[in-house]
C-alpha cells in the first residue's frame, strides 16, 4: 500500500532542535513497513506551511496516512488528519504515539477524520493493519488498535510487546522517499531499550511501553553505531532511552565492544541517580560518554515523594559525586510548579544545585499528560475535566499557574547558570581524572574545551595534537584541531586536519562544510563550491552547505 508516515510539531517547537525532528519511532515504522513490501514516504512537516503540506499530500495521494501525535502537537496532528480526508475521503487515517494511545476514547468520537488509533508499540500492529486493509478484512480483529464501532470507541485485543527488539530493522539502514527529513540529525538519537524501571507520577512511559524494560543486545547497539558512523559519518550520539543505565551488565558490555572495535564515538545519555555507580561511569567515559543527564526534579524530599520519584537528595548527591570524580559533564532536569511546592522546597532545590554543581540543566513547570497518574488523580479529584486535552490552549496544560511557578523556574535557571560556571572542570580536575582512568580522549576533549573557554588557544591546540599522537585513528583530535586552527587563521593546517578526518570518517558532513568555509575565507570559490557540492550529495537538506554554495556562486 502507499503509506505516508508524518509528523508536524506545534509552531512553538519548530525551532527546538529535538521537538522539530521526526519522532524516532516513525523511522522504525518506516523500516518495518518497507520490509513488509509497502511503498512508504516519510515526511517531517514541522517547517512546512499548510499550503506546502496541502501540495505535498495532493502529490503523494497516500492510501494510508500514519500521524505521530504527542500532547504538544495534538492540534497539528488532527489538522493533518482533516486535510488528508478533505483531499481524499477514502484515505485511511491512523494516529499513533503517546497522546493518541492514552486519549483514544476522547479522540475517536470527537474526530471523524481519524479512522483508528494504534495503541502503544506500533510496529507489529501497523504491518497487520496494512495487511488487513489491503485484503478488505475486519479491522476490529487487529490487536493493538482502537476504532469506532457503531458510533462507540472500542479497543481491539491487546498486542503483546515485541520480545526481541533485535529483530526490528535498524532505522537508517535504508532510506525511503522523504520530505523535510534530515537523516543525519535524526540518526544522532539512538534508542537501545523500551520502558523504564521507574513509575514517576508525571510520566506516561510505563503505560505506553508496558511495565518493565526490554533491551536490545549490546551487539545490536554497537552494530547500529558502527553502521551510522560508516554510512552517515556520525561520530556523536545521544542515547534517548528513558534510563540507559538500567542494566549495568549490558552497559559494561556495550562500552567494552565500543572500545574493542575502536569506534571512537562521543555520546551522552539519560539516567536515574540510583542506576549508576563509579565502575559503570568510568567504563562509560572510557567508551566516549561526555555527558549524562539525571532526572533530579527537586531537592525537596517532600516534592520527590509527591512526584513518585522514589529517590532522596542524598541519592542525587552520591550520583553527582561519582560523575564528577570520573569527569563526565553533569546535566540535570528539574521540575517546578508541583502541588504543595513552596518557598522552603525551592530553597532545598537551590541548595542541592549549589552542592552538586551541574554543568548544565533544564527546568520545566509540571504539566499534565494523558496516561499519567498525575492526570488520572486530577480527573478523579475533579481538579481538571477528563476532556482537558480536547481544549485548544497551546502545547500543554500547567498543573499550577500561580506567580510562584515562573519565579521559581527563573531562580533555578539563574542558579544553574551560576553553578555551571563554578562547577566547570579545571586543570587539577583533569589531572585527577587522568590519574584515575589513564588516557581517555573524552578527558582531553573536555580539557581542551576548558582551555578554549579561558582563551588559551595555543594550549588547546597543543592538547588536540597530543590526542592525534596518542590515537591516530581517532577523528576527534583532528576535528577539534581543525576548528581551532581555522579560528586562529591557520588555514593550511586546518585543511590538513579536516582532510584527515575525512580519511578516517569519509562521510563526515561537518568536515566537508568546514573545508568549504575555509576555501571561502581564502577566496577560492571553485574549491568552496566543490566541497559544498560534495556535502550536499551527502545531505541535500543541509542548510550550511546550501548557504555556503550560494555564497561561493554555486
Amino acid at each position: 500500500m502507499n503509506l505516508l508516515l508524518t509528523y508536524k510539531c506545534h509552531p512553538e517547537g519548530a525551532s527546538d532542535p529535538f521537538t522539530s525532528l521526526l519522532p524516532a519511532g516513525l523511522l522504525t515504522l518506516d523500516a518495518v513497513a518497507r520490509k513488509a513490501g509497502h511503498q512508504v514516504t516519510l515526511a517531517n512537516l514541522s517547517a512546512h506551511s499548510w499550503r506546502k503540506v496541502r501540495e505535498l499530500m495532493k502529490k503523494l495521494r497516500p492510501q494510508v496516512v500514519g500521524i505521530s501525535q504527542f500532547t504538544h502537537n495534538r492540534e497539528e496532528s488532527l489538522a493533518l488528519a482533516r486535510l488528508a480526508k478533505e483531499l481524499d475521503p477514502r484515505c485511511f487515517v491512523v494516529l499513533g504515539g503517546p497522546h493518541a494511545t492514552h486519549s483514544w476514547q476522547e479522540i475517536l468520537p470527537a474526530h471523524p477524520e481519524v479512522d483508528a488509533v494504534v495503541i502503544g508499540e506500533g510496529e507489529s500492529t501497523l504491518v497487520e493493519l496494512l495487511e488487513i486493509l489491503g485484503e478488505g478484512g475486519d479491522l476490529a480483529q487487529v490487536a493493538g488498535i482502537a476504532l469506532l464501532k457503531d458510533g462507540k470507541a472500542v479497543c481491539g485485543p491487546p498486542r503483546a510487546p515485541i520480545g526481541d527488539l533485535d529483530s526490528l530493522p535498524l532505522p537508517g539502514l535504508e532510506t525511503s522517499l522523504s520530505y523535510g527529513v534530515d537523516y543525519r540529525r535524526q540518526l544522532e538519537f539512538v534508542i537501545t531499550s523500551r520502558g523504564c524501571p521507574a513509575s514517576c507520577l508525571f510520566c506516561s512511559s510505563p503505560l505506553f511501553w508496558g511495565r518493565g524494560v526490554r533491551f536490545r543486545s549490546p551487539a545490536s547497539v554497537v552494530g547500529e553505531l558502527r553502521m551510522l558512523k560508516e554510512r552517515y559519518g556520525l561520530v556523536y550520539f545521544s542515547f534517548r532511552d528513558d534510563t540507559f543505565t538500567a542494566d549495568k551488565r549490558r552497559v559494561l558490555e556495550i562500552c567494552r565492544l565500543m572500545r574493542e572495535q575502536q569506534l571512537h564515538l562521543a555520546w551522552n545519555c539519560q539516567s536515574r541517580v540510583n542506576a549508576v555507580d563509579e565502575e559503570m561511569l568510568a567504563a562509560m567515559k572510557l567508551a566516549g560518554c561526555e555527558c549524562i543527564q539525571f532526572g533530579v526534579e527537586s531537592g525537596s524530599p517532600a516534592m520527590l515523594k509527591a512526584l513518585g520519584k522514589r529517590i532522596l537528595p542524598a541519592d542525587v548527591e552520591r550520583a553527582a559525586a561519582a560523575v564528577r570524580k570520573v569527569g563526565i559533564n553533569l546535566s540535570v532536569y528539574l521540575i517546578t510548579g508541583i502541588p504543595g511546592e513552596g518557598e522552603e522546597d525551592l530553597r532545598q532545590t537551590l541548595r542541592l544545585i549549589e552542592k552538586i554543581k551541574p554543568q548544565d540543566g533544564q527546568v520545566s513547570p509540571l504539566v499534565y499528560y494523558p496516561g499519567t497518574r498525575l492526570f488520572d488523580d486530577a480527573v478523579h479529584e475533579r481538579v481538571v475535566p477528563s476532556d482537558l486535552f480536547e481544549r485548544k490552549e497551546g502545547e500543554g496544560f500547567l498543573v499550577r499557574k500561580d506567580p510562584f511557578v515562573e519565579r521559581s523556574r527563573e531562580t533555578m535557571l539563574k542558579t544553574l547558570l551560576r553553578t555551571g560556571r563554578k562547577g566547570a572542570y579545571r586543570a587539577g580536575d583533569f589531572d585527577r581524572q587522568r590519574a584515575l582512568l589513564g588516557y581517555c580522549f573524552v578527558t582531553e576533549m573536555l580539557a581542551g574545551e576548558a582551555l578554549e573557554q579561558d582563551d588559551n588557544w595555543p594550549g588547546a591546540l597543543a592538547l588536540y595534537k597530543g590526542m592525534q599522537r596518542k590515537e591516530p585513528k581517532n577523528p576527534w583530535g583532528y576535528l577539534l584541531a581543525g576548528g581551532m586552527q581555522a579560528r586562529m587563521g591557520e588555514f593550511f593546517a586546518a585543511r590538513e586536519s579536516y582532510a584527515k578526518v575525512l580519511t578516517l570518517v569519509p562521510n563526515h558532513l561537518p568536515a566537508l562544510v568546514a573545508l568549504g568555509e575555509i576555501a571561502l575565507a581564502e577566496g577560492d570559490a571553485a574549491a568552496a563550491r566543490r566541497h559544498f557540492k560534495q556535502a550536499l550529495k551527502l545531505e541535500p537538506s543541509d542548510e550550511s552547505a546550501r548557504e555556503g554554495l550560494a555564497a561561493a556562486g554555486g
